[in-house]
């Protein structure tokens, strides 16, 4: 697919929502017109889908995010960016996993465990954490990045220590 080109999942994820969300805006709402595709699959200007989110006060305002280092059990590491973590909102009897997605360079998708993983991740301004046997899934956004998705019940999420700081040597003073 062209990058300048979304489909409705791409426009869903730049909302932060389901697909089926994007399908009830545009029918309530309008605005946003097919530039390809099919009718069951159509595809968006990138610009114009921005745009229309906007509108609808649906894009969420967020600044660049530093990228985030994961390593796959057997010791793959891999560089993920604009990473997000989602998880379910206190309550939310019908969202009941967390997600961690983001974009990987395409080469850099071979050897990722699929369809199941075990996963350290490394997020800044997060503790990093391990996933065990989170659901993979991998979808092309651009011919060289494509977006990176886990998903697993909150369960399997384990807050990793990090390393205990050393302390200082003793100086002739202190002793």
């Amino acid at each position: 697919m062209n990058p300048s080109q979304v489909n409705l999942s791409q426009i869903a994820r730049l909302a932060g929502v389901g697909r089926v969300a994007v399908v009830n805006w545009r029918r309530r709402h309008g605005g946003l017109d097919a530039t390809g595709g099919t009718e069951e699959s159509p595809t968006f200007s990138r610009e114009a889908a921005e745009q229309w989110l906007r509108a609808l006060c649906r894009l969420p305002q967020t600044t660049p995010a530093e990228p985030a280092t994961l390593t796959f059990e057997g010791g793959q590491t891999i560089t993920v960016y604009a990473p997000d973590l989602r998880v379910p909102a206190p309550g939310n009897r019908y969202d009941r996993y967390e997600e961690f997605g983001g974009y990987i360079h395409a080469e850099g998708r071979d050897g990722i465990p699929w369809p199941q993983a075990t996963v350290r991740i490394e997020a800044p301004g997060q503790t990093p954490y391990t996933v065990t046997d989170a659901d993979v899934d991998i979808s092309y956004a651009t011919s060289t990045m494509q977006y990176l998705s886990l998903i697993w019940p909150p369960e399997r999420r384990q807050l990793q220590a990090t390393a205990p700081a050393l302390a200082p040597a003793q100086t002739e003073e202190d002793r």
